[in-house]
């Protein structure tokens, strides 16, 4: 497994007037793993703070909204554990609020089958909700799989009342080899079989979404 570049503490430094994305930065402040192939990973966190910078630029919610009752932040939370036939047991929880680049909260994953028990948990550190489905990213913080700490993994949430499904980025990349962008996942290829994930869209006024 090669080394992996920690896109959070300092790689991408996001500022409300722009992006900066500095090479320069990243080699003074002596961050590993640092390979500048990785072209497409770097493209991939730029557009993702031109998004962030659309957003922050838009301003928030007006008083009026949250008097309507109206929600005033993204948000995902909830906890499920996922159907699988050959009776493995797979959890997911989420307590994830805010817009990126301020969002905030906390995620834990586990998974135990026949002889194993793996599990991991962290910070949100990305999250957009568009209709019913929610897109995080967090940076692991504890965790038993070797390796795994200090990562970015994304996770994908399709909130469809009783038939919630799940998708996340070590699907297709279960060593977790690549470098993931935030706010970045996969489609939802998992079915919930107990429990239940709430998302909740929202967009500042003036950012022309939605």
């Amino acid at each position: 497994m090669r080394e992996v570049l920690p896109l959070h503490g300092g790689v991408v430094a996001v500022r409300r007037a722009g992006i900066v994305v500095s090479a320069e930065r990243l080699r003074e402040q002596g961050i590993p793993g640092v390979e500048m192939k990785r072209s497409r990973e770097l493209a991939a966190v730029g557009a993702a703070m031109v998004l962030a910078t659309t957003l922050v630029a838009a301003g928030p919610a007006s008083g009026t909204e949250e008097g309507k009752g109206k929600p005033s932040e993204p948000s995902l939370v909830g906890s499920a554990k996922m159907l699988r036939e050959d009776g493995q047991d797979v959890r997911f929880a989420f307590d994830a609020h805010g817009l990126f680049p301020e969002s905030k909260g906390t995620f834990r994953v586990s998974h135990a089958g026949e002889g194993f028990s793996a599990y991991f948990r962290g910070r949100i550190d990305c999250l957009v909700v568009g209709g019913p489905v929610a897109v995080v990213t967090g940076i692991v913080e504890d965790t038993n799989v070797p390796g795994l700490k200090d990562r970015r993994v994304g996770m994908t949430v399709y909130d469809n009342g009783r038939h919630d499904r799940l998708g996340y980025s070590w699907g297709p990349d279960p060593g977790h080899e690549r470098i993931v962008p935030p706010c970045l996942s996969s489609a939802t290829f998992e079915r919930v079989e107990s429990g239940d994930f709430k998302a909740v869209e929202w967009f500042p006024s003036g950012s022309g979404i939605g």
